[in-house]
């Protein structure tokens, strides 16, 4: 008889103590035993979703839902509440062609629209968006999300489990929304652990999660949570799920209606003709020379700024992760030697644009930002990275912020850098600008957007904020670079904030 082990606190404590969940039957190893349980839950679970041959009869499964988004790392504040936006969403998946397509429609800052078609099929895939009508390539990254995403479909979930059968492991008994559970745990295809929640008095799959590093937030358990199961067809589906970060809720969708079988047409699946091409994202660093000394590191979806001094750099902005920090190291080594990077400006605390800080304080640098952003910068600094160790968890060291109310000037009599917090701005409450009279260059993130490729979309109200701030501050501003997006002048964003007013 299999002895379970109660679990105390999530799946990722539970991972740590796998070997201890069953002992062994007489002549039994802690695998054989291990697994020999879980494939008891899988086939449980498998039987009440409507069974192995009904769930593999789904062919393609479409789905039309509506909820909210928690912005995560992209909120206002950095703190929660986060803000929140309506979402509607359409998307189909079509599992023998390994195919799919999912549509989000929605709002940013209130009366932004943002509607794109996010589309795998097979090998490749592009995302569409419908407002500027651009198609960008899918990156390597993007599509093994969206890979990974169609294996762990609902309707594919236990499949995908029963496939990768000699990993399939019983972790132990835990509670979920005040019900017990049977957890289980299977690599995935791509190496991925999942931890699968089955409810151990309907059988049906509460949730799984994933144990993964994230740049920002360290270690972090992601978990998607499934709830209202109903019949379509010979199967039972979840009509809500919720996704959560960290035990924080970052999206809660409620399905009003989902079809399996439809026969989705081939066309759903393919770029449109009429549309422009988009560029591929990519990791690699180029550099745009924009004055003596001044430089544009740019990458395909993320730029930073770096100005040399007399013996030393300022380097504005440090998006992404671990990979595209070193990379930007490396050019501006190869740029100005022998001058150290001494300051890291950060222009505002979404994750995106934050998230390969910890390799420059790893090399010394000085975090420089805004009052409100110092606590977070300390928790970005301290988060624990044992599953992916970078630079800053191999030698560990603690982080030196600096923070200025409104203005800060860096100059050695011949190069001066200006920074101006102009917050609140309706993207995020401290919006830091870096501004160079010299040449009038002004470096700005998220609030103004030119796109790479395509018209410019709808002008947003963060960008009417910093056209109104810049003229407030009389900032002699001719050129326009930012953290994303093509270089501009101030005069076609100014037209362009002043025909939406």
């Amino acid at each position: 008889m299999i002895k379970t082990m109660k679990a105390v606190g999530s799946t990722s404590a539970l991972l740590l103590g796998l070997v201890f969940v069953a002992a062994p039957s007489a002549g039994e190893s802690v695998s054989e035993s291990s697994y020999r349980r879980a494939r008891e839950v899988l086939e449980r679970a498998l039987q009440a979703a409507g069974g192995a041959d009904a769930l593999q009869a789904v062919k393609d499964v479409a789905r039309r839902g509506s909820g909210t988004v928690f912005s995560q790392g992209q909120s206002l504040k950095v703190d929660p509440p986060y803000d929140t936006r309506p979402v509607e969403i359409t998307s189909v998946s079509d599992f023998p062609l390994r195919r799919s397509v999912a549509e989000t429609d929605t709002v940013i800052q209130g009366v932004v629209p943002s509607k794109t078609r996010a589309v795998l099929a097979g090998e490749s895939g592009f995302t569409h968006n419908l407002v500027t009508n651009v198609v960008t390539p899918s990156s390597p990254g993007a599509l093994a999300g969206a890979r990974a995403a169609l294996r762990r479909d609902p309707a594919a979930l236990l499949l995908t489990a029963r496939s990768r059968a000699e990993t399939l492991r019983f972790l132990g008994e835990d509670t979920f929304d005040g019900q017990p559970q049977r957890v289980v745990t299977f690599a995935d295809n791509d190496g991925t652990q999942i931890g699968v929640y089955v409810d151990a008095g309907t059988n049906l799959v509460s949730k799984y999660e994933v144990l993964a590093d994230n740049a920002v937030m360290g270690d972090a358990l992601s978990e998607v949570i499934f709830s209202d199961y109903r019949s379509v067809g010979a199967v039972k589906l979840p009509f809500r799920v919720v996704n959560r970060t960290r035990g924080e809720v970052v999206q809660d969708v409620q399905y009003a209606d989902i079809r399996a079988n439809t026969g989705p047409a081939p066309g759903l699946f393919e770029s449109p003709k009429d549309a422009t091409p988009g560029t591929p994202t990519g990791t690699s660093v180029t550099l745009r020379k924009l004055a003596e000394d001044v430089y544009l590191a740019e990458g395909s979806s993320h730029h930073s700024l770096f100005v040399a001094f007399k013996d030393y750099v300022v380097l504005v902005e440090a998006p992404q992760g671990e990979e595209r920090s070193q990379a930007v190291m490396a050019r501006i080594k190869e740029t100005v030697p022998g001058k150290p990077i001494k300051y890291v400006v950060v222009t505002h605390h979404h994750s995106d644009h934050t998230g390969g800080l910890r390799a420059f304080v790893a090399a010394g640098a000085t975090i420089v930002t805004t009052p409100g952003n110092k606590a977070f910068m300390e928790r970005l600094a301290a988060a624990p990275h044992s599953i992916r160790p970078d630079s800053l968890s191999q030698a560990p060291r603690p982080p030196v912020v600096e923070t200025f109310p409104k203005r800060r000037v860096f100059t050695d009599g011949t190069q001066t850098l200006e920074l101006h917090d102009i917050g609140p701005n309706p993207h995020v409450a401290e919006a830091v600008i870096a501004y160079l009279p010299g040449p009038k260059v002004v470096f700005q993130s998220d609030l103004v957007g030119l796109p790479t490729d395509g018209p410019l979309p709808p002008p947003s109200p963060a960008m009417k904020d910093f056209v109104d701030k810049v003229r407030k501050l009389n900032l002699q501003v001719a050129t326009v670079v930012g953290g994303h997006g093509r270089v501009g002048t101030m005069e076609e964003v100014a037209k362009a904030a002043a025909a939406a007013r």
